[in-house]
Order: structure tokens, then sequence, then C-alpha cells
């Protein structure tokens, strides 16, 4: 459970509505309404749905556009410890106690009424959003899009939907083109769409949607691609060698080029937007010096661990399983050890089948302390454990986080994950004392 002020107005808000995740745009206009519509009173928006890859696009995004001397501010989801994560100003993330005093006045204007704690702390951060300066918001959906809460921005500068795959299905959808239907609803008409979706099924769902609405599409490895053997970058505008990036993993390469897609539409031709936006840098500059600098915590993060080579990752999906997997490949053999937990919501053998390509020894653990207010509970150990041995591997408990490291480390030589649930990842940056340094960006 969180400690912190603005934890707890959101947990006593939770109380309000029996369902801890309702996809519903009913609610949310009219209480924003009673706030004095804050929503029409933010910096120039970029909004992004997707699968996975949404934080990691935004991040060097945001970088990118700070390079190029603009004050950015992103809304993320979800947090790792605390909510104030979520709510990045252009100096580092929002003070809790300026975000509870938001949260204070999101309540009050409620009065009562049912409100699910995402609808609260997307309206408590537009009041935050509307009353700091800044020259962009990078809005992040918190699940789906054409009924997330993100989804009252009527005319956002710019739209990106990231890779699409199965994830949240009793929400989404069963299959891959009800859940690009459900990002491809934050299009808007005539804005420009960057789109990175991957799958065939996604890109056609989403072509046919910017084309119902007159939106330019720019689409991944048509409009621009990325070598990563090279980091030579074909883009819209122009093309570019590209640092390694600084987020760890070939498909950061991915996140990296769509991010620099959106940052040339935005820096070079701003004829294309609906608020011209001047850059104080050139933008190939502020682009190659993003890429090669972006931070975002539990994501393949590399803990400073002398002893041990421990890597820290929030995937939680069988899509992000396999871009770890593929991660891990393309490093020096070495044993592995996967420390993971999740939430009972999550499939736990889809996300641990890709992992059977590396052998590892499995140590299931619970996923970390996630708020009152999220859906389902920390998956069992044994219940980890049980789903494991079943695809072969070999398998052990531990209670806690705490635990499942220590054992991890007295595997010799080996390489550690720990990955399966972002709550579990934050709790193993907390542990490590590592936490604070990754959230000042």
């Amino acid at each position: 459970m969180t400690t912190s002020e603005s934890g707890a107005v959101l947990e006593r808000l939770a109380r309000l509505h029996s369902r801890r995740i309702e996809l519903d745009l009913e609610r949310l206009p009219a209480l924003l309404d009673r706030l004095g519509a804050p929503q029409r009173r933010l910096p120039p928006v970029v909004h992004v749905a997707g699968t996975n890859g949404k934080g990691s696009v935004l991040a060097f995004l945001a970088a990118m556009l700070g390079a190029a001397g603009l004050k950015v501010s992103r809304y993320v989801s979800p947090y790792l410890l605390e909510p104030a994560e979520q709510v990045l100003l252009p100096d580092g993330q929002v003070q809790d106690a300026v975000l509870a005093a938001a949260l204070a006045r999101v309540e009050e204007a409620n009065d009562g009424a049912p409100l699910t704690s995402f609808e609260a702390l997307t309206a408590a951060a537009f009041l935050v959003y509307s009353e700091q300066p800044a020259d962009m918001l990078l809005l992040e959906c918190g699940m789906g899009g054409r009924t997330d809460a993100t989804n009252v921005i009527d005319r956002p500068e710019l739209v990106a939907i990231t890779a699409v795959d199965l994830d949240h299905m009793a929400f989404l959808g069963p299959d891959i083109r009800s859940i690009a239907s459900e990002k491809a609803g934050i299009l808007k008409p005539r804005i420009p769409v960057v789109a990175s979706p991957a799958h065939r099924d996604a890109v056609d769902v989403i072509a046919a949607r910017a084309a119902s609405l007159a939106a330019p599409l720019y689409l991944a490895g048509r409009d621009f691609a990325v070598d990563p053997a090279t980091g030579h970058y074909r883009g819209i505008a122009f093309d570019l060698d590209l640092p390694v990036p600084t987020l760890a993993g070939p498909h950061q390469w991915a996140n990296a080029a769509q991010a620099a897609a959106c940052a040339e539409l935005l820096l070079t031709d701003p004829a294309r937007l609906q608020g011209p936006i001047t850059a104080r840098t050139a933008p190939a500059e502020a682009i190659r010096t993003g890429v090669g600098s972006a931070v975002w915590p539990a994501r393949l993060q590399r803990l400073a661990d002398a002893a041990h080579e421990i890597w820290v990752d929030g995937g939680h999906n069988p899509h992000a399983a396999r871009a770890l997997v593929v991660a891990l490949q393309a490093m020096a053999p070495a044993p592995l050890v996967l420390v993971t937990g999740m939430q009972d919501t999550r499939p736990v053998a889809d996300f641990l089948a890709p992992f059977v390509a590396l052998d590892p020894l499995v140590i299931g653990t619970r996923a970390g302390s996630q708020p009152a207010f999220v859906p389902g509970a920390p998956l069992a150990p044994d219940a980890v454990v049980a789903a494991a041995r079943d695809l072969g591997l070999r398998a052990e408990a531990a209670e806690d986080p705490g635990a499942a490291l220590e054992r991890a480390k007295k595997e010799p030589a080996a390489r550690i994950l720990v990955a399966g649930s972002l709550y579990l990842a934050g709790d193993v940056l907390r542990r490590s004392g590592q936490m604070l340094d990754s959230i000042q960006l």
C-alpha cells in the first residue's frame, strides 16, 4: 500500500466505485467541466497509445524535444512506487503535495460520485499541467485508447501508436484487430499519426481509421526506418546516423526511430500541426542527442551492482517477454536466473513461454507492493513455480522479492533478470536504492 499523501487520496477515491478499471468516458468530461475544463488549457499535446513501448517512445521523444530547447511535461502509466511518478514536469516529477492538492480538488468536485482511480489521477494531472508552463505535453494512454480517460483531448498536435499485441483482452477484445481498433480510437480528424504497430492486422486497422479521418499516416518501415546494425535512420524529412540508444535492448531501436519520426514532424514541419513550435536547436542534432541520452526506469535497466549482473524490466505480457528474450540472446552467453512475479490477472504461462529458449532457473515470487486500487492481487509464488514447471523449466519459490534476489545471487556467474510486473520492478529498484536516481528525468 502506498504511503504518500496523493496515494492516500487515490485509495479513498477508489472506494467510491466497485470497479477498479472501467473504460468509460461518460463521467470524466462533466467532472472536468466542474474543475474549469483544464484539458482545454494544456500545452500542445502528443497523444500516445499502444501495447508496449509507449513509455520508451515518450522517454526518447522527451529527450529529443528537450535537446531542442523545449520544456516538456509527460503523463505516463503506471507508476512503480508512488502516483507522483506518473506526472512529470519539465524539471522532474511533480511534488507529492502538489498532486495531493489537485486530487483533493478532484475529490471535492466529484462530490462522492463513482469514479475510478485512473480517472481521478488523470483529472488531477490535467489540473497540474494546466497550471505549470511547458512547451509540450506527452500524454500516454492508460489502457486502450478509444475510451481511455486521456481521450478527452479534442485536438492533439500529433498522435502516435506503438507496438500492438495481445494484452488486457478482457477489456480490449480477443484479437489483434479488436485491440488495434481500441488503440486507433485516439486518432482525430486531419491530425498526423506516427504508427509502429508491427502486426499486419493492426496496420490494416490503423490505416483504415486514419484514412476515414483524413489523418496523415506515417508508418514504420514505409515512411521511416532504422537499421540497428549501422544506426542509420531513414526519416520523413532527412536521414541520420543515430548513436546506440541509452535504453537497452534491440527493440529500443524501433522505439527510438518512432520517437525520431515524431520529433521530425514537431520540429521540422510545423505547418503540418495546429500550433507551430519553434525549435531552438537544430532538429537533427536534437534527435541524435535524445537517442543517446533518454532515461526511463525499469526498461531493461541494469542495476549498479559490482558483484552481480542484474537487469530489471517491467514487461508483463508475451510481447514484452519475446523482446526480452531477443535482448538477452544478443548479450554474451551466461546462465540465466529469471526472478518473476505477476498479478493474478495475467497469463503467467504465456509470459514464461518465450523464456524456454533460454532454459532459465525461474524463481517465483510476489509481484511487489501494488496499491489497493489496482485490480487483482499478486499471484502466489507457488503458482508461478507450477506454471514454469509445466513448461519444463527448473523453478523455485521465494516469498518476497528480496529473498528471491538473494537466492538468485547464489547461482554462480549468472545473469539475473527481474521481470513480470512493474510493481515487482519498482520493489527491486527501491530495495537497491536506485529508484530516485531513475526518475529524476
